[in-house]
């Protein structure tokens, strides 16, 4: 089920009543336990299996760090091979194989019996992550492990947060979890705007924008101009799509009554490559911060490498790791290295940290340049294949025929027509209060469009797919 379909509508609805007079915090946590088992399995039963085996297995593994101290070391890395090799099975079994065989066909060697196609399932990457910073959390005892199963289970299953995050912290879930909840009108006026708004980037922008890049990114070789219109359009796409995800997420959670992480601070608007990722899917990247950049660089300054090293090798390694989790492709590695790339870059130009322009003509500048930057990488992160972006670079016209460029031009104007409610919303949150008329007005608007675009059925967000 996705967020935007009936069958999730219909779900909701009857797990929203069941949960609120339940009124007991155990029979709540139950109630939600067992609806997101449901909504997980609900095309392919074993998701579900998949995630409770593991999920009873973390449990167990955090009981025994604790009660076996000076066995932390072994039973961590128990949990670290059973969670990554589940992830490297499912995600990326397909991309390695495929490799091999092709390296082995270059030998002469025929493994043709490797190809075996293994479906990754959906929200893997996300709850494998949760588990992860659970347990290394308590083995590094700084937190306690839950002995309630119920509760550790909801926290790693939890259903409007399953698919594509945020990817919360047990920290911050868990005390949630465990604590009474009563029904409260504050969680529907909070809920209400991030409903409004996650539907209407999803169904009216994202999809909208994801036909015209989809029809780009297929050809085999588009014009530049024609790529360079597509990839600001899938600026927009992924944009609008992955914080409408977040939008719904947090606002289901809402309804339910718990406080779920922001995910998106405005990532278009950074200066640097180190402020893009302080904004953009700020779980993730504060995972990555906190669960390698850290420990790496501690590692290395223990070791006495040469500065230059200690300062390079962190962002290197943890964004071509960003790269990796984000899909099994050499796409999203060249993408991840682009990234760790740029951040030493600018680091070596004096432009990291909490660097801030000196005026406002280097901000615009800065802002530019940064801009800029993204756009390659969606590029990158959007093509079908390295080969095929090499190709309409290297050899396609940037022009083309009237006929492209007029395309080009038309769908750069679909572009900003689609950008445009954004910009606006931007606007109103700078200038007007939550609750003044222009926000309502803003909201209403939404809505009917959202009523005109609605049809029976909606792509996937495109964060399912990693």
């Amino acid at each position: 089920m996705i967020f935007t379909s009936y069958d999730f509508l219909i779900f909701f609805l009857i797990v929203f009543g069941l949960y609120w007079l339940a009124r007991r915090r155990q029979w709540q946590n139950i109630i939600l336990l067992a609806a997101s088992y449901l909504f997980y399995g609900w095309i392919h039963p074993w998701y579900a299996a998949l995630l409770g085996l593991s999920t009873l297995a973390d449990f167990g593994l955090a009981l025994g760090i604790a009660r076996h101290k000076e066995r932390s070391r072994l039973t961590l890395t128990l949990s670290l091979l059973l969670n990554l090799g589940i992830l490297a099975t499912f995600k990326y079994y397909n991309f390695f194989s495929e490799s091999l065989v092709a390296a082995l066909s270059g030998l002469g060697i025929r493994a043709d019996a490797l190809l075996v196609n293994v479906l990754l399932p959906a929200g893997l990457s996300f709850y494998t992550l949760k588990k992860l910073a659970y347990i290394i959390d308590v083995s590094r005892g700084d937190l306690e492990p839950t002995r309630d199963l119920v509760g550790f289970a909801l926290f790693v299953g939890f259903f409007p947060q399953l698919n594509a995050g945020p990817i919360d912290r047990a920290q911050k879930l868990l005390p949630q979890i465990q604590s009474d909840r009563a029904w409260k009108s504050e969680y529907f006026y909070s809920a209400w705007p991030l409903l409004v708004m996650g539907f209407f980037k999803k169904i009216v922008i994202a999809d909208t924008v994801r036909v015209f890049v989809d029809r780009v990114y297929n050809l085999k070789e588009p014009t530049g101009f024609l790529l360079l219109a597509a990839t600001l359009g899938f600026t927009l796409q992924i944009l609008a799509d992955f914080t409408a995800y977040t939008d719904l997420a947090r606002a289901l959670a809402r309804l339910f009554g718990f406080d779920t992480s922001e995910n998106f601070r405005l990532p278009y608007l950074a200066l640097t490559p180190t402020d893009f990722w302080n904004r953009w899917h700020i779980t993730l990247s504060t995972w990555l911060r906190d669960y390698v950049f850290f420990p790496l660089r501690r590692a290395l300054l223990r070791a006495n490498l040469p500065r230059g090293l200690t300062d390079a090798i962190p962002p290197l390694v943890t964004m071509f790791l960003s790269g990796l989790w984000h899909g099994a492709g050499w796409t999203y590695v060249v993408w991840g290295l682009y990234f760790g790339v740029l951040i030493v870059l600018y680091q070596l130009l004096g432009f990291g940290g909490a660097w801030q322009p000196a005026n406002k003509f280097s901000q615009a500048l800065a802002w530019t340049v940064m801009f800029t930057l993204i756009v390659i990488s969606f590029a990158i992160f959007r093509s079908p294949s390295l080969g095929w972006l090499g190709s309409v670079l290297a050899n396609g016209p940037f022009l083309g025929s009237l006929d492209h460029i007029v395309m080009g031009i038309v769908t750069l104007a679909l572009i900003g027509f689609y950008a445009a409610p954004l910009f606006v919303k931007m606007a109103f949150d700078k200038t007007f209060t939550p609750d003044s008329i222009w926000h309502t007005l803003y909201y209403v608007g939404a809505v009917i469009a959202m009523l005109a675009y609605l049809n029976t059925s909606s792509p996937d967000f495109i964060y399912f797919q990693f």
